[in-house]
């Protein structure tokens, strides 16, 4: 993998290299995560989800956090609270 930037639904995702490591930050909040032996990557947040691609895998997590929030919210909307 190669240090990147993005932008995904209002969050700035970056891949970024700090010594021999490559770190992976959502919003500036550096994120763990971790590889699988078959090279799949696995978010220690998202453990559920492995994917090839660290990028992409933190894309998924952005949206999950997206749709989790919205979930929240209509609950909490609809109990009163």
């Amino acid at each position: 993998m190669r240090p990147e930037r993005l932008h995904h639904n209002g969050h700035r995702i970056e891949l970024r290299v700090a010594g021999t490591e490559l770190v992976l930050s959502i919003d500036d909040e550096t994120i763990s995560y971790g590889q699988l032996p078959d090279g799949r990557y696995f978010l220690h947040q998202y453990a559920y989800d492995w994917r090839d691609d660290l990028m992409d895998l933190a894309r998924a997590f952005v949206d999950y956090q997206r749709t989790s929030d919205r979930v929240r919210r209509d609950r909490a909307r609809s109990s009163g609270g």
